[in-house]
């Protein structure tokens, strides 16, 4: 009886196995219903319920539609079989962080009403502090206002201004948050929240909410598994927005302020992350690493979780209008990072300290890693690309970094050799503080990048900008090669080469400028505090030079040496650098860019086939993929194809460019289609 019994049971598990061999689809429509088999015929409502059924190599299968939902796959697949959430109609399949909300409104004022949410509304509960974000303060205050919590951390700030995680989208506008209800009374399109009364106060201006569609976060969370470090998934096809997330604030120590986006890997290892956009998200729209923190007050763990963070692939993607970042994520091994549309996030324009985790590509402890061929630009007060805490092995090449708020490539925290991480053929253009940018890092090499355009009215203006800002590690070992730097106040300012600072290498750079003009500058920041005084460190640098006449400006709080060309390299040779000895200069030089037909424009008043080149064997072709020489003869710059005279690129050719509030139509993506404006 019981040898029976048991082959009945070995039947049983026998039948199950083999009936999986067969991948299954299930398919989720708004018209579903979560009792149906998922079927074509007859679909889930929702995606969750899907998530649920989905085994090692099964396809979900999203109908479009609005999905008012937290997805929260609850199982990773294997290698070669994922499980691929896919929807079928790029640009018509949105999840939604927010509700449709519809109260009882009381007229408080002319154009202001309020009412209360029911906390019933609130369901994504998993959270270490509240599921309402409304009553979930940010971990910093926005829009460079001094708050509560500035005043708790540094004794500064006004102690009754906070701001909370939700969002109001009214029409689908996405309203501007106000901390006082006196400021709700003279701004139409803002509201604020009571945390006594739990009341929510909106100015509707001239028409009252009664014909109105009114959306509020009810969900901290679109896309993220409970459980850490779930592997083999696939996401694409979806436009995820409205998060009442937080602002990641020491994500490090402090779990509720945990680098947690819209869309979220919790540590996951090979998933494929494609062709979705992720937009107007309250904090960062997506975190990919592994060491981000939890705010969950119950996660599981995979069995897989030694491989948290690893061999994630994030392609074609659109991040944008975003309150905070587009991509951050602390803690991942090989990703890559490729070809996606990243724009106009900090839309909450977090400013000062303590509010530093945020950038359009933002990526502590990578390793390994590759980040190519994005679009990064139109970012307000935000930098581009930005790697800190170590970045070893890691790549930076083919971006197009343009007009962002503050740097276009920031490297940060780092204690490296030579050649650790490689910053090649990009083009950074017009980003408003510096274009390429480090402190407190070692061991970059940047080449063959166009550096060029800082604007008139920037505050420093340097093309290239190396200096120590604390005494954590060093800044050295920085390779310069084969650069084109164009219009810059300051073609490259360097940290003196001793204490924390060290050796530095540049040449077969090409300099827009003349001999006599002294855009070359030695900064006294090596370290921190500086070693010397102002005079001291002029009188060292003209002591050394041999020259009285180097003069001195406080830029950015650092005392520089101002100096020519010729005295640049001097001074280099004094201490057995011999820098920049086959670097050109030429004035004459112009880059124009104009991001509405992507078209870049060089000028080149000289034969740019007489500068040579240093090459490194990892660099080994150029912006166009075209391949490098090995012979030092490649040409200065992102393109092996420059000539004498007037040069025309077309610099993107991925995902199209859509202006604000449009969504991707997906019979136009590939080409210059405008999308489809959201109504």
């Amino acid at each position: 009886m019981m040898r029976n019994s048991f082959a009945a049971l070995l039947t049983v598990v026998f039948m199950a196995t083999a009936s999986h061999c067969i991948a299954a689809t299930y398919v989720v429509s708004t018209s579903g219903n979560d009792n149906h088999p998922g079927t074509a015929s007859r679909p889930f409502q929702t995606i969750s319920r899907a998530a649920q059924s989905a085994m090692p190599g099964d396809t979900v299968l999203v109908r479009p539609g609005v999905y008012r939902e937290r997805v929260s796959p609850p199982r990773g697949g294997h290698p070669g079989k994922p499980i691929t959430y896919r929807g079928t109609s790029f640009g018509h399949v949105l999840i939604k962080g927010s509700d449709l909300w519809t109260p009882e409104w009381t007229e408080h004022s002319a154009g202001v009403y309020f009412a209360v949410p029911s906390e019933s509304m609130f369901t994504d509960d998993s959270y270490l502090d509240s599921p309402n974000p409304f009553r979930v303060p940010l971990a910093s205050t926005p829009y460079n206002r001094q708050g509560k919590p500035e005043q708790e951390r540094f004794g500064y700030g006004n102690p009754d201004l906070a701001y909370n995680c939700g969002q109001v989208i009214v029409d689908s506008v996405l309203l501007k948050q106000v901390p006082f209800l006196d400021e709700v009374k003279q701004h139409p399109g803002t509201w604020t929240f009571d945390s006594e009364t739990g009341r929510i106060y909106i100015h509707f201006g001239d028409q009252s909410p009664a014909h109105r569609t009114i959306e509020i976060t009810t969900r901290r969370r679109i896309f993220a598994p409970h459980t850490l470090g779930l592997g083999h998934i696939t996401v694409e096809g979806f436009v995820m927005e409205h998060c009442g997330n937080n602002y990641p604030t020491n994500f490090w120590n402090t779990p509720k302020w945990a680098q947690a986006g819209a869309f979220g890997l919790r540590g996951g290892h090979h998933w494929i992350v494609r062709n979705n956009m992720i937009r107007y998200a309250n904090a960062a729209a997506m975190d990919i690493g592994s060491r981000g923190g939890d705010n969950e007050s119950a996660s599981d763990h995979s069995p897989t979780i030694a491989d948290a963070g690893n061999d994630n692939l994030i392609e074609s993607n659109y991040f944008v209008d975003n309150g905070a970042a587009g991509v951050i994520g602390s803690g991942s091994l090989r990703i890559q990072i490729r070809d996606n549309v990243i724009m106009r996030n900090n839309t909450l324009g977090f400013i000062g300290n303590k509010r530093y985790e945020h950038a359009g590509i933002k990526c502590h402890g990578i390793r390994d890693g590759l980040i190519e061929g994005n679009y990064v630009a139109d970012n307000p007060l935000n930098d581009g690309i930005w790697l800190d805490n170590q970045f070893p092995g890691t790549r930076i090449t083919r971006n197009v970094v343009v007009n962002n708020g503050v740097k276009g490539i920031f490297l940060e925290m780092s204690d490296q050799g030579w050649d650790s991480a490689f910053v090649d053929n990009n083009i950074l253009i017009g980003n408003q503080l510096n274009q390429f940018y480090v402190h407190d890092a070692a061991g970059s090499t940047v080449m063959h990048n166009l550096i060029a355009n800082s604007p008139d009215d920037s505050r420093n203006g340097q093309g290239a900008y190396i200096y120590q800002v604390t005494a954590r590690t060093r800044t050295y070992y920085h390779s310069l090669l084969n650069n084109l730097f164009v219009n810059h106040k300051s073609m490259m300012d360097v940290n003196y080469p001793s204490h924390r600072g060290g050796p530095q290498r540049f040449d077969h750079n090409v300099y827009d400028t003349t001999p006599d003009q002294r855009v070359f500058r030695i900064n006294s920041a090596s370290d921190k505090p500086s070693p010397w005084t102002d005079d001291e460190f002029i009188n060292l640098i003209d002591q050394e030079l041999g020259d009285a006449s180097t003069g001195h400006e406080s830029i950015d709080g650092g005392t520089k040496a101002n100096l020519t060309f010729e005295q640049w390299k001097t001074f280099w040779s004094a201490h057995d650098l011999p820098n920049d000895q086959n670097s050109v200069l030429q004035k004459g030089m112009t880059v124009s860019y104009s991001p509405e037909s992507q078209q870049l424009r060089v000028v080149v008043p000289f034969d740019p086939t007489r500068v040579g080149s240093t090459e490194r064997s990892e660099v080994t072709g150029d912006f166009r993929n075209a391949p490098l020489a090995r012979d030092g003869s490649n040409l200065p710059g992102p393109f092996q194809s420059l000539k004498q005279g007037v040069n025309t690129f077309h610099l993107w050719n991925g995902l199209p460019i859509l202006e604000k509030d449009t969504l991707p139509n997906p019979t136009k993506v590939g080409d210059t289609d405008k999308g489809v404006r959201l109504n």
